[in-house]
């Protein structure tokens, strides 16, 4: 995965959710990539990072998901 393809991702999802406030990624080379966290302060959204080695902090953040 690119840095490339986790920035068009986020692009679509705030096309999508009007505003959204946060978002929730592991520690990832795509996320944590100047180009992703650029973006990121470009739309004012928080960056929230799983601990490494800790996957399981990522089920509290998917409970909170909204299904559409």
């Amino acid at each position: 995965m690119t840095s490339e393809l986790a920035t068009s991702a986020l692009q679509m999802a705030f096309d999508l959710h009007q505003n959204p406030l946060i978002i929730h990624s592991d520690m990832g080379s795509q996320y944590t990539s100047a180009e992703f966290n650029i973006k990121c302060q470009n739309y004012g959204l928080k960056h929230s990072y799983s601990f490494k080695g800790h996957p399981y902090n990522n089920g509290r953040m998917e409970n909170r998901f909204i299904q559409y």
